[in-house]
C-alpha cells in the first residue's frame, strides 16, 4: 500500500526524528474520512504556486521539513512526465489531459497531480529518484496516490486517502513561530483521528542532537 509518509521522506527523516511514531494498525473511530474532509472544500491551484510552502503540523508518523514547492502542469513539462511514464509503466490508461499541477516536496521526488471529481480531489503520481542507490542508478520509482487538497484560510491542508494521514501548511513568511498557534491554525484544517505534532516538535529533537 502506498503511504503518504514515503511522499515526504520518512526514510530520511528516520534518523532524525527520533519521536516519530508508527502509524497504528487500525484507525482511531473517530478518524475524519477523505469524503468528510473534501466536503465543502474550496481549491485554486493559481493560490500555490509563486510561494514556498511548510508543513506545520502533520497528523502522521512523521513529515517532511523543507520547503514545497508548487507549479502549474505545463504541457512541455506533463509531456516530458508522461513520456518517462509510459516507457516504464506502459497500458495503464492515465488521463494526461486532467493533469493540473505538480509539486516538489524535497529533490529527487516530482509529484504530479491529476484532477479526479471534486475541487482539491486528485490522483497523484508520484516519481521519486533512488539516489541512495549505487551505480548504475535504477529507474525512479512511481506511485500512486489518492489525494484531497483544500485551502482553509491562509493554509493548505492535504490528506493522502489510503493511510488517513494529513498534513497543514503555510507559505514560509506565514508559518506559526510557536507550539501554541501551529495548534491553533491546525484545528481550522477540519481533520481529527491521528495524534498531530507541529514541525517546532521535530526542529527541538534535531537540535538536541
Amino acid at each position: 500500500m502506498f503511504t503518504w509518509s514515503w511522499l515526504f521522506g520518512i526514510v530520511v527523516l528516520a534518523a532524525l526524528a527520533g519521536p516519530g511514531r508508527a502509524q497504528p494498525s487500525a484507525y482511531p473511530a473517530n478518524i475524519t474520512t477523505c469524503e468528510q474532509f473534501e466536503r465543502s472544500a474550496r481549491f485554486n491551484p493559481y493560490a500555490l504556486i509563486d510561494s514556498m510552502w511548510k508543513i506545520f503540523y502533520f497528523w502522521s508518523n512523521n513529515t517532511e521539513l523543507t520547503p514545497i514547492v508548487f507549479a502549474l502542469a505545463g504541457k512541455s513539462r506533463v509531456r516530458k512526465f508522461r513520456d518517462f511514464f509510459e516507457t516504464t509503466n506502459p497500458g495503464l490508461g492515465v488521463e494526461w489531459e486532467k493533469a493540473t499541477l505538480f509539486m516538489n516536496p524535497r529533490p529527487g521526488v516530482e509529484v504530479l497531480f491529476l484532477h479526479a471529481s471534486t475541487p482539491g480531489a486528485f490522483r497523484a503520481i508520484v516519481k521519486k529518484e533512488q539516489r541512495d542507490k549505487v551505480r548504475p542508478q535504477p529507474e525512479p520509482l512511481i506511485k500512486f496516490a489518492d489525494v484531497r487538497m483544500k485551502l482553509v484560510d491562509r493554509y493548505l491542508a492535504m490528506m493522502c486517502c489510503e493511510d488517513m494521514t494529513a498534513y497543514a501548511m503555510a507559505k514560509i513568511p506565514e508559518m506559526p513561530k510557536t507550539e501554541e498557534k501551529c495548534k491553533k491554525a491546525a484545528e481550522h484544517v477540519g481533520y481529527q483521528g491521528y495524534e498531530g505534532r507541529s514541525y517546532l516538535e521535530l526542529l527541538k529533537y534535531n537540535d538536541e542532537l
